[in-house]
């Protein structure tokens, strides 16, 4: 009977998965940095920019430099099979989602013989905020810590099962997740060391698993940056005008550790209350084995260098998450309560909770497929724009103070801002004075900004 209840519990977490993002699957509206990705993505689809030089817009960021471009080309794939549709955006994320969790029980399935109870580290980063916002909003951290999770489950595979050609195989996968987000992806080279100081009967094995993942990058990172020209001035433009900015303190700062170590302990909440529930009502004292604390210390990696950083976001931790779940579960699944429980009635109570989620879900997504999910009158006034005025940029006082309506106008109405004067048409406040040789051409409704149109010489 436990077995039947962990079945069901595993189709449990995927149902909880598909009430928290089916909803939101055909809304358009998403985070700036979102929107943001997604013009890349499909620019790079039609043929706007290339794989090494990226383009957001023809005013911002004609050459992006911001991020390495392998998730965008990943995206456009998306582009390609199914149409520039809003949902394409989201589609992309979620499939990362679902590549996630197949590295989690893979992972999983390596550090213990209860694979059946797979869902728990599944169910708790499922429930992790910071995991349902990065992929309802496409943030690369999406890709990224799918990414990671194969090249950790590669080196582990590898190293446990001493089959060398999986940790060879992680080095090629190290590219790739260094070519999604850049030096945020390093932590995963943590593994094999800490792998190697708890487990001493895999040292060796770890060892040879090391060099062979390093040796694997080195050669294809050194043959990209020899004989592809466009890596190298990509690679050094990324560098110069990204990287070492932002590792200077000259870029964006925002945040500061004290409140990002509040944000990871309310990251962290539902698997310490959890395991503090479970721990009342069990009776029994909990080991922190060895599995824990592998996990615990990798989650220790991802997180804290960003805590010496002088720019913090809640979703830079998103990636490390994984592995503080991985390690809380591991903790979890070792008491035989309440996972052994023997009631009938459990399976018929999750098998009706689990229909009723998908299908609340698939009435959720198709009720908020009506209008947007957020921005709601600035997305309408924007595909308002585009609709009377197809084709055409658009002057606005200063892109510093509208980066949003930047992003909504690029993903969904190719409706270009800028600031420069000698474009026709003009969008500006309600309040603002517009110069004599501008009329009005256009209002929206309930967006506080009027179109306006060059009508002569100045």
């Amino acid at each position: 009977m436990s077995h039947v209840i962990n079945y069901r519990l595993n189709q449990f977490s995927w149902a909880v998965a598909a009430i928290m993002f089916l909803p939101l699957l055909f809304t358009k509206g998403m985070f700036l940095d979102g929107l943001t990705y997604a013009s890349i993505a499909r620019n790079l689809n039609e043929g706007m920019g290339s794989f090494w030089i990226p383009s957001y817009t023809p005013y911002i960021h004609p050459e992006f430099y911001e991020h390495p471009p392998f998730s965008f080309a990943l995206h456009s794939v998306f582009y390609r099979l199914f149409g520039d549709q809003a949902w394409v955006d989201r589609i992309y994320a979620y499939t990362m989602y679902g590549l996630s969790v197949l590295m989690i029980r893979r992972i999983w399935a390596l550090f213990t013989p209860s694979v059946h109870r797979a869902w728990i580290p599944q169910l708790l980063w499922t429930l992790t905020p910071t995991v349902i916002w990065s992929h309802q909003n496409n943030l690369l951290e999406a890709p990224l810590s799918a990414a990671i999770l194969c090249v950790v489950w590669l080196l582990i595979e590898g190293t446990l099962k001493r089959n060398y050609i999986w940790s060879a195989l992680g080095g090629l996968v190290f590219f790739i997740a260094l070519g999604i987000k850049g030096p945020v992806a390093l932590f995963p080279l943590m593994t094999l060391p800490i792998m190697a100081v708890l487990y001493p009967e895999h040292r060796r094995a770890a060892l040879i698993s090391m060099l062979l993942m390093v040796l694997s990058f080195s050669v294809l990172f050194s043959y990209y940056y020899t004989y592809e020209i466009n890596f190298s001035t990509f690679f050094n433009s990324y560098l110069n005008k990204q990287l070492f900015p932002t590792l200077l303190g000259n870029r964006e700062q925002s945040g500061d550790a004290l409140s990002s170590l509040i944000e990871i302990t309310k990251q962290l909440a539902l698997p310490m209350i959890v395991f503090l529930i479970l721990r009342i009502r069990s009776g029994r004292v909990y080991v922190l084995r060895r599995e824990s604390i592998f996990f615990f210390v990798l989650a220790i990696c991802g997180s804290l260098p960003f805590l010496l950083m002088d720019r913090q976001h809640h979703y830079y931790f998103m990636p490390s998450m994984v592995y503080w779940m991985l390690g809380f579960a591991m903790l979890l699944e070792q008491s035989p309560y309440p996972w052994s429980i023997q009631r009938k009635k459990w399976v018929k109570v999750l098998s009706l909770t689990n229909l009723s989620l998908w299908l609340v879900g698939a009435v959720l997504s198709i009720y908020f497929s009506k209008s947007p999910s957020r921005d709601k009158h600035m997305i309408r006034a924007i595909e308002q724009i585009a609709r009377n005025y197809p084709s055409q940029s658009v002057r606005i006082e200063a892109i510093e103070d509208s980066w949003e309506l930047c992003a909504i106008g690029a993903r969904y109405g190719k409706v270009y801002f800028t600031e420069n004067t000698d474009v026709a048409l003009y969008l500006v406040s309600e309040t603002v004075a517009v110069p004599s040789n501008y009329v009005l051409v256009d209002t929206f409704n309930k967006f506080p900004m009027m179109l306006y149109k060059k009508t002569a010489l100045e």
